[in-house]
């Protein structure tokens, strides 16, 4: 018989390290080109899976002794590579006893169709702005869910200032899987919390001021939160290396820019034609696989966040957990 506990066990054993399950239900009022419920209509729950990322990464990120680390191990391995063999060990598992499965996994170069943002991760995106539905009442494809909402409607966390989750395990060291699911299974709370209190401590850190101060509310499983407007167009540039601390910046860098001074100083604002024009200029160092840019801002963001977090006690310990993980034989 197929039980939430089941699910969590062989989850932590496949390599999830947080586990929770949603009810379907919390998404009503979703937009369709997020809602999961149009992807697998007979779908009761939703299984919302997370993989750490080692910190340290990030560290020797930001302090530029290693920068394609964190963009081989941290993003495309645990996205593209661990997070995919999870989903799929558990995906067979739930259809072995007679259930649907149907597995979401991030798509780092697209974006949906009412997204007008963009990935900075990533050398180049595709947009699915055009895409007409395929059938009357249908939603245009690809219908893509909003990992922030699914998982605090599987009660992993909540959102920080600029709208990624945050968890008491992890902070925002964190990437996030999802199945959706007919399985009845028993589902948590969502996460009622806000782990984010407005500090503004990784507004202050971004070099190129990508994080405004203007207050949105979302509302998730009829819990709202606080975020602040985060502009992924601005994020993308400095996140390639557009500010005055990159060391890899050679003298003459945006010479002939008329707007060189405040570019550099994050003062200059960009828009998509904007960025996509000054791409060229930011080549600092090759596209690692897959095309993915190397990060030259250190997500100086995370790592602020995650250092107030730690100081103000909104972090578990992990110690104890890891033992009784041990002791449980989901970690080998």
């Amino acid at each position: 018989m197929l039980t939430s506990q089941l699910i969590k066990e062989a989850a932590r054993r496949y390599g999830a390290d947080l586990v929770g399950i949603g009810d379907i239900r919390h998404f009503a009022g979703t937009a369709p080109e997020h809602d999961p419920r149009l992807i697998l209509p007979t779908a009761r729950t939703i299984i919302g899976l997370a993989m750490r990322i080692p910190r340290g990464l990030n560290q020797v990120m930001q302090s530029g002794t290693q920068r394609y680390a964190a963009n081989y191990l941290g993003t495309k391995t645990i996205s593209e590579e661990l997070t995919v063999l999870l989903l799929l060990k558990l995906s067979r598992l739930i259809e072995d006893e007679g259930y649907e499965a149907c597995p979401q996994r991030t798509c780092p170069n697209i974006r949906a169709r009412d997204d007008d943002g963009t990935n900075p991760e990533v050398s180049e995106n595709i947009s699915l702005r055009h895409a007409i539905p395929v059938a009357p009442g249908k939603p245009a494809p690809d219908v893509l869910i909003d990992f922030t909402q699914a998982a605090v409607i599987c009660g992993l966390g909540s959102p920080s200032w600029r709208g990624q989750l945050l968890t008491t395990a992890f902070g925002p060291f964190q990437r996030l899987a999802f199945i959706i699911t007919n399985a009845p299974l028993e589902a948590d709370e969502p996460f009622t919390a806000s782990l984010c209190d407005q500090c503004g401590a990784c507004a202050a850190a971004c070099p190129g001021q990508a994080i405004g101060d203007k207050p949105m509310d979302v509302t998730y499983a009829g819990q709202t939160f606080t975020t602040r407007s985060y502009d992924r167009w601005q994020c993308s540039v400095y996140y390639r290396g557009a500010h005055r601390a990159n060391p890899l910046q050679p003298p003459d860098f945006l010479a002939d820019h008329p707007d060189r001074e405040a570019i550099r100083d994050g003062r200059f604002r960009f828009g998509e034609e904007s960025a996509k024009a000054i791409y060229p200029k930011l080549n600092f160092l090759p596209q690692a696989q897959y095309g993915y840019v190397a990060c030259l801002c250190g997500r100086a963001c995370d790592q602020a966040c995650y250092s107030h977090l730690k100081e103000k006690g909104l972090l578990e310990d992990r110690r104890a957990a890891a033992l009784q993980a041990i002791r449980e034989g989901v970690r080998p």
